[in-house]
């Protein structure tokens, strides 16, 4: 059996394809896969990888039949795979060298469905080059997922203990939402049918949250395997500044509640803690506004989300004739809240901010 399978969505990513490709051919895992999935670049993408890597068995090139975020694209990655495990790669990003041989005996040492690691490198460098793998260690910050006061040594494995534990934890924000840096058994994936929800913000939230609730085996380990490209990228959450990312932020909110039901499915825990389906509830939509809606609010500001008619249109699809007064009602709600983002990945305030962490230490908790 395959090992591993890679899955990384692409869009638009010629300039950075080839660098993050090389990185994952350089894992020494031999049975390993690399599944790139294009989300129908418009700029020629999918047929530069299917050319660029016609002649390598090791790399497979699907394009979706539609653009549906990173999300969806990770789905068709995952019904195509063919490995024990699944990993992710966001195209932009890259692991370090042997970083997913080494993810992959621990998990088997552990026998995890997770495997999770919680710290990854952050670029801190004025001038970003296509290969990450490039940048000097000394321009690489380590970025801890969980606080410090409770992250174990590297050495020292996490395992998640029962239902209302790992809730609890996941309410204290033990365990991060990001895909990557972790592996997925693929017959756990299956067994309980866990995929991306059709969200294009907040989707890996809920992907390892139902990972979180239905893995029997779910271990943490304080390793720092993945160089994440903070700066000016192609990515809604990380892209240009345009109401695009309030729309997909409101999108991902309404569309949440209808997908919490689908993560709570089968598991009894949340019949008899009902109170616990509602915590969690609120914690991803108040993730959601406190990370995306309230910052972009703030940033263009009521007069012109008011006018603009895909934020319209939003609440019309959801709400109906309602739609307006729900606006209205969540609008004024925005008004009285200050914008407090944990991370803005917007270039030069985030270098900026970055550069300042860099010169007191190598590394930082954003939890």
């Amino acid at each position: 059996m395959m090992k591993v399978s890679v899955i990384a969505p692409m869009y638009c990513s010629k300039s950075v394809l080839g660098p993050s490709v090389n990185a994952l051919l350089r894992q020494g895992l031999e049975d390993m896969e690399i599944i790139l999935v294009d989300d129908c670049s418009p700029d020629g993408t999918f047929e530069y990888a299917r050319e660029l890597y016609r002649d390598n068995e090791k790399v497979r090139v699907l394009q979706m039949e539609e653009n549906g975020g990173p999300g969806l694209a990770r789905n068709r990655g995952i019904e195509e795979a063919k490995g024990e495990y699944i990993c992710f790669c966001d195209i932009d990003d890259c692991y370090r060298d042997g970083a997913i041989k080494t993810m992959y005996e621990e998990a088997v040492r552990f026998q995890a469905d997770v495997y999770a690691t919680t710290e990854i490198y952050l670029t801190v460098v004025e001038s970003l080059p296509d290969d990450l793998s490039s940048i000097p260690d000394e321009n690489l910050l380590r970025y801890g997922f969980v606080p410090p006061e409770t992250a174990l040594d590297e050495e020292t494995p996490d395992f998640a203990g029962d239902i209302r534990s790992r809730m609890d934890g996941w309410l204290k924000h033990l365990y991060h939402w990001s895909s990557i840096g972790k592996l997925y058994r693929r017959s756990c994936l299956e067994e309980h049918q866990i995929r991306f929800p059709a969200m294009r913000i907040a989707e890996d939230q809920l992907f390892i949250l139902d990972n979180l609730i239905h893995a029997d085996v779910y271990v943490s380990q304080n390793k720092c395997c993945y160089i994440c490209r903070t700066g000016v990228v192609n990515s809604v959450t990380r892209g240009k500044k345009t109401p695009r990312v309030f729309i997909s932020a409101l999108h991902a909110m309404f569309e949440s509640l209808e997908c919490m039901d689908r993560v709570f499915r089968a598991e009894p825990f949340f019949e008899e803690h009902p109170e616990y389906r509602q915590m969690l509830t609120d914690y991803q939509i108040e993730t959601i506004e406190r990370e995306f809606c309230v910052p972009k609010y703030k940033e263009f500001g009521r007069e012109l989300l008011s006018k603009d008619e895909g934020v319209g249109k939003v609440f019309t699809e959801y709400f109906g004739n309602m739609g307006p007064f729900i606006e209205k009602t969540l609008f004024d709600s925005y008004d009285r809240k200050s914008a407090e983002a944990s991370i803005d990945y917007d270039g030069t305030s985030l270098y900026e901010m970055l550069k300042e962490h860099a010169g007191a230490s190598n590394y930082f908790c954003g939890a």
